[in-house]
C-alpha cells in the first residue's frame, strides 16, 4: 500500500456523505469511459430515426442501472472502512447510500418513457395510418415495350454473368498471383458498373475489392494496403486483375481495423448519417471508391424510408464527399439499390388503394417478383424485374425497369411467364444434363419480350444459352453459343407466326448424306444435297432423315467455307 494512504477506523463515520461529489465524479467518468467504447465498436448513428441508436440509448441506461447496483454492492463488502487520501477522507459506502434510492426509479421510468415513445412513432409512421405516403414515394411511367426497350440486333454484348459466376471467375484470378493469394482475398460483394473507355462507349462490369485475410495479416500490409481489385466482364466471362500503385492502394476497408475501418471512417465523417446500402465503385479512370447511401424516415419515426444523399469515400485517402442524390457523380451508378428499389415498387403496387384493401380484398394489389437483374442502358445500370399480382405468383402482368443513379420508374405492360417459370422451362429443354439457370435478362426481339439467360453445371460454368419467349414460355432453344441460341429463337418465332424475322430465310432440299460429327463437345449434323451442306445442331428429328428425304430448315448465316447455318430442320411429310 501507498504510504500516502492508509486504513483508519472510523465507527463514528464523521465524515458522513462529505466526499460524494468526488465518488459520482468517478463513477460519471467510468461510466463515459465505457460508453466511449461502446460507440467506438457498436458505430450507431445519432440519429432519433435509427433503430441501432435507440438500442444503444436503453442498452447504457441497462449500463448504468446495472453498474449502480454493482458498484454498491461492492462499497457494501469491500470499502466498509474509510480510506484516508492526500485530499481528505472517503467513506465508500456512506457515499454510495448518499446517492438516494430514488436513482434507479428514475433510470426504469426514463426507459419506459423512452419505450412509450418509440412505439407510438413507430405507430404513426406505420403503413396502417401512412399508405398513402409509403405509395407516394415513387411515380411509375407506363410505356410500351417496344418504346421503351429497343430491338436487340445482336446478343453477343448482352451482360449475362451472374454474380455467383463473378465470385468463381474472380477468386480464380486471385489464385494466379502468387504474391497476392496467401494475404488477401476477394470480396463477396461484386458490385455491377457501367465503365466509359477512352472514346466514350460504356462497357459493364462486376467489381470487387481485395480484403486482408485476417486480423494479423492486415497488421503485416497495413502500411501498403490493399494492392488493388478485381474487375469481371460479364459479357466475355472474363476477369482480371486491376494492381493500384503505391498512392493509390485502398487503405480504407470493411477488412481493415481502428481508424482504417471503412464503418468507423464513415461514422465519424458523418456522425448522425443512417447508411443504407454500402458498396464498391470505381470511377472512369478506375480509382476506387466507397460508396454509401444515407436514408431518412418519411413517415414517423421509422416508416418509408428512403435515399437523402450519397455520400463517397475515397477508398485510397479517406476524403469524403456527400451529393444530393440528383447531383452525384455521373461514374456513380448506384444509388437507389435493388433492393429497396423493389421495396418501393411494393408499396406502391400493394397500397396505393390503402392499407385496408392491401390486407384484406387487394384489389389491383400488385408486387416483384423474388429476384431482379441488371441491364445496362448507355451509362446507367438498370435494375429489372418482373411485377405479378398477389393471386397469381406464376405469371407477370409486366416488367420494371428503374434507373438504379437516378431512382426513375418505367413500367411495361407484358403480360406472361414470370422468370421462374422461364428457367425452369429452360432448365427442362437440357434436363438430362441437370443445367440450372440463371435469373435472365429481358431482351426485345422483333418486338417480342423475350428472357435471355445462361445455363451453369453444378460447379457454376456456363454450359449453354437459352431464350424463352415471355408471352409464350413453349417457345424456348437453347445452345451452346449465345448467337446461335439467337438464330434459332428468331427461327422458332417465324415457325410459331409470332413475328417475322427478316434475317431468318425459309428453304427446303433434299438429303443426298448425313453425317453425325462432334464438335466442342456437342453433337452437329452435316446434311448434304445435290448443291449444297447444311449444319445444324442435333435434334432427334434428324435421326429420321434418310438419303432422298425432303426437308425444310430456316437458314441463319453462310460460313466462308460456304456451309449453311441452319435450325429448325423439319422432314416434309
Amino acid at each position: 500500500m501507498p504510504e500516502n494512504v492508509r486504513i483508519i477506523k472510523n465507527p463514528h463515520r464523521k465524515n458522513k456523505g462529505k466526499n460524494k461529489p468526488l465518488l459520482v465524479a468517478l463513477w460519471i467518468l467510468a461510466m463515459l469511459i465505457l460508453i466511449g467504447l461502446v460507440y467506438y465498436v457498436a458505430l450507431p448513428p445519432l440519429n432519433i430515426h435509427s433503430g441501432s441508436f435507440w438500442t444503444f440509448v436503453f442498452f447504457l441506461l441497462a449500463l448504468v442501472l446495472a453498474s449502480y447496483f454493482v458498484i454498491g454492492a461492492i462499497t457494501e463488502k469491500i470499502f466498509r472502512e474509510t480510506v484516508r487520501f492526500p485530499s481528505g477522507m472517503i467513506d465508500f459506502k456512506t457515499s454510495m447510500e448518499g446517492t438516494g434510492k430514488k436513482f434507479p426509479k428514475i433510470v426504469i421510468l426514463t426507459a419506459a418513457a423512452l419505450a412509450v415513445f418509440l412505439f407510438a412513432g413507430t405507430l404513426i409512421g406505420s403503413q396502417i395510418f401512412r399508405a398513402k405516403t409509403y405509395s407516394s414515394l415513387i411515380t411509375v411511367d407506363r410505356v410500351p415495350f417496344a418504346d421503351g426497350i429497343d430491338e436487340t440486333e445482336y446478343v453477343t454484348d448482352i451482360a449475362l454473368m451472374d454474380t455467383a459466376s463473378a465470385r468463381i471467375i474472380g477468386a480464380r484470378t486471385l489464385g494466379t498471383l502468387s504474391d497476392l493469394v496467401s494475404q488477401y482475398e476477394v470480396s463477396s460483394d461484386y458490385t455491377q458498373i457501367a465503365m466509359r473507355d477512352s472514346t466514350g462507349d460504356s462497357h459493364p462490369y462486376k467489381v470487387a475489392p481485395l480484403g486482408y485475410a485476417s486480423f494479423f495479416k492486415w497488421i503485416k500490409n497495413r502500411q501498403t494496403g490493399i494492392p488493388g481489385y478485381v474487375k469481371v466482364d460479364p459479357v466475355h466471362f472474363e476477369a482480371e486483375f486491376v494492381r493500384l500503385t503505391g498512392e493509390e492502394n485502398i487503405r480504407y476497408s470493411p477488412s481493415a481495423y481502428f481508424s482504417k475501418n471503412l464503418e468507423r471512417a464513415l461514422r465519424f465523417a458523418c456522425p448522425t448519417a443512417i447508411f443504407g446500402n454500402i458498396h464498391f465503385e470505381v470511377d472512369d479512370n478506375g480509382h476506387p471508391f466507397w460508396v454509401a447511401a444515407t436514408m431518412k424516415p418519411n413517415a414517423g419515426l421509422f416508416g418509408a424510408m428512403d435515399v437523402e444523399s450519397v455520400v463517397t469515400l475515397d477508398a485510397c485517402t479517406g476524403k469524403v464527399e456527400e451529393y444530393a442524390p440528383a447531383d452525384s457523380p455521373d461514374w456513380i451508378d448506384v444509388v437507389y439499390y435493388g433492393t429497396l428499389i423493389c421495396e418501393k415498387y411494393d408499396w406502391y403496387g400493394m397500397l396505393s388503394g390503402g392499407w385496408l384493401n392491401s390486407e384484406f380484398s387487394q384489389v389491383d394489389c400488385v408486387v416483384t417478383t423474388d429476384d431482379f437483374g441488371y441491364k445496362i442502358i448507355g451509362n446507367d445500370v438498370y435494375i429489372f424485374t418482373g411485377v405479378t399480382s398477389t393471386s397469381n405468383d406464376e405469371a407477370n402482368i409486366g416488367f420494371i425497369l428503374a434507373n438504379s443513379r437516378t431512382g426513375s420508374y418505367q413500367f411495361f405492360p407484358v403480360a406472361g411467364a414470370e422468370e421462374y417459370s422461364a428457367m425452369s422451362a429452360a432448365e427442362g429443354s437440357v434436363q438430362q444434363y441437370g443445367y440450372r439457370a440463371s435469373f435472365p435478362s429481358l431482351i426485345n426481339v422483333g418486338g417480342e419480350a423475350t428472357y435471355i439467360m445462361v445455363l451453369k453445371d453444378a460447379s457454376g460454368i456456363v454450359k449453354m444459352y437459352s431464350m424463352v419467349n415471355v408471352k409464350n414460355y413453349n417457345i424456348v432453344v437453347t445452345s451452346t453459343t449465345q448467337e446461335e441460341a439467337f438464330q434459332k429463337y428468331k427461327a422458332a418465332l417465324k415457325q410459331s407466326g409470332a413475328v417475322v424475322v427478316d434475317d431468318v430465310v425459309p428453304g427446303s432440299a433434299a438429303v443426298r448424306e448425313i453425317i453425325f460429327v462432334v464438335e466442342n463437345g456437342s453433337t452437329v449434323a452435316y446434311i448434304k444435297s445435290d448443291a449444297q451442306i447444311f449444319r445444324s445442331e442435333f435434334s432427334e428429328k434428324l435421326l429420321f432423315l434418310e438419303p432422298g428425304d425432303e426437308f425444310t430448315y430456316f437458314e441463319t448465316d453462310v460460313t466462308e467455307a460456304g456451309v449453311h447455318n441452319v435450325i429448325g430442320v423439319e422432314k416434309k411429310s
